[in-house]
Formats: structure tokens, sequence, C-alpha cells
């Protein structure tokens, strides 16, 4: 008689704790609004290129000086930083599969420059350099998701538009006669494209943790100015700067889903 005591007892117990175990195993639904924050880093990269003007009898630089001029302002400036952002989004899931849409913003603090100096192939006594610095503080994203939902995780690819405030700066000085000097500054608000992958997993019905990856393109912003010399009046040249601009950026974020 005590042994079947015993099994009701146990069957009883079993019925009361299955409704828990059943919650801890189930599917996690990712229906929803969600906010949440993020922290890692970014990776902010341009490459400069540069176009001098020659041929006109009212041009200061010669012959070989555009192109020498041209070598030293195509090249590159990359920076990482700690990237830390906000971001909040709205998200259906049917069966196991998932779309929605989210906005980002995240701190790019990106302040970079690059200086080259090269002698005059037509003046061996002088010498000319060209600087060249970019920045870009912020950057914000409107993104769809789409995913996969499979118990407590959800995979996702994602795309949209991005933007960012880019700025660049070109300086040009030289050494011959009285000095030649130039300098531009332009500053835009620039928008790309952006593409990324991610995971989340469900720590519980409303907090989930999770990791992404972004990368953006930005375009381009050039400058434009006129090279001068005192002891060569009358004669000028122009220099347009460019820098195409892109990120990559990798973070981990917790989202509070209401």
């Amino acid at each position: 008689m005590r042994h079947p005591y015993l099994a009701t007892l146990s069957l009883l117990c079993a019925a009361n704790l299955l409704p828990s175990l059943a919650y801890a195993d189930s599917a996690h639904n990712w229906t929803g609004a969600y906010l949440g924050g993020s922290l890692g880093a970014a990776e902010g990269q341009g490459e400069t290129s540069t176009r001098a003007s020659v041929g006109g009898t009212s041009d200061y630089f010669t012959t070989t000086d555009p192109q020498q001029v041209r070598d030293a302002g195509d090249g590159r400036v990359a920076q990482w930083h700690a990237s830390g952002g906000l971001f909040g989004g709205y998200g259906m899931q049917q069966g196991n599969l998932y779309w929605g849409v989210e906005a980002s913003l995240n701190s790019l603090s990106f302040d970079e420059a690059r200086s080259e100096s090269a002698v005059y192939l037509t003046a061996p006594a002088d010498s000319f350099t060209l600087r060249q610095s970019v920045e870009a503080d912020l950057q914000g994203t409107l993104r769809g998701r789409l995913g996969l939902a499979q118990e407590k995780w959800l995979a996702y690819l994602t795309a949209g538009i991005a933007v960012t405030r880019l700025k660049l700066d070109s300086h040009f000085s030289d050494t011959f006669l009285d000095d030649a000097r130039g300098q531009s500054s332009s500053e835009e608000t620039q928008t790309g494209w952006v593409v990324g992958a991610g995971g989340e997993y469900a720590l519980s019905e409303r907090l989930s943790l999770r990791g992404e990856y972004l990368y953006a393109d930005y375009g381009s912003v050039d400058t434009s100015y006129d090279v001068t010399n005192p002891g060569t009046p009358g004669l000028s040249s122009n220099i347009r700067d460019k820098v195409d601009f892109k990120t990559q950026t990798v973070t981990l974020g917790l989202a509070y889903r209401f």
C-alpha cells in the first residue's frame, strides 16, 4: 500500500512542476517592440584621392607637379574606437520566421589625418606638403531585419540606410619662392547603405542578449581650393580632394521587450 501512495504523490508533484518546466523550455516569442543599449568597437576607413589642375598659362603647377600632388594625396586613413549606442524597433514572428524594423544610433569618434611631403621634380631645391584630415562623430541607421527563430535563439540578416556627419579638411603648402598656400574644408551629412548580421538569445521573457556586425558605406565628400604663391602673382592651381568613407561596427547589446 505504501508504494502506490508514493507513486501517487510523485505524480502529483510532477504535475505541479510541469507548467514551470514547460515555460523554462518553451520557445521564445520575439513579436513586439523593444529598446536596448550596446557596447563594442567601430572602425572608420577613409580612402583619399587628389586631383590638381595644370595646362593653362595661369597655372601655378607645371609639368610633373600635378602627378606628384596626386600621388601624395591618394592614400588611406583608418581608426578603431570604442563605440556605444542605443537601438529600438519592432518585430513580428510567424512560425520560425521573423521580420521587423530597427533604428540605431552609435558613437563613432573618428578623427584621423595623414600628411605627405615630396620634393618637386621641377624644382629640386623645394618641396611641398599635403595634409588631409577626416572626421565623423555619430552614425545612425534605419534597417529591416529578417531572421529565423529557434527555441530561445534568433539569427538574422539586416540591411537599410545609414547616416553620418562627415568632414574633410585639406591643406597644401610648399617652400617655393614666397611659399604657396591653399586650404579648404567641407562638412556634409552623408546618407549611405548598411548591411549586417546578428544573433539574439532570450535571457527571460523580456530580456535578450545579442551580438551584431554592421558594414556601412557612406559615399564620398570632396573639397576644392586654389593654391597661390605671393612670389608668382597671377598664377594659381586648383586642388580637389575627396574621401570615400566606410565603417564596420561590432557590438554586444541588451534589449528589453515590452
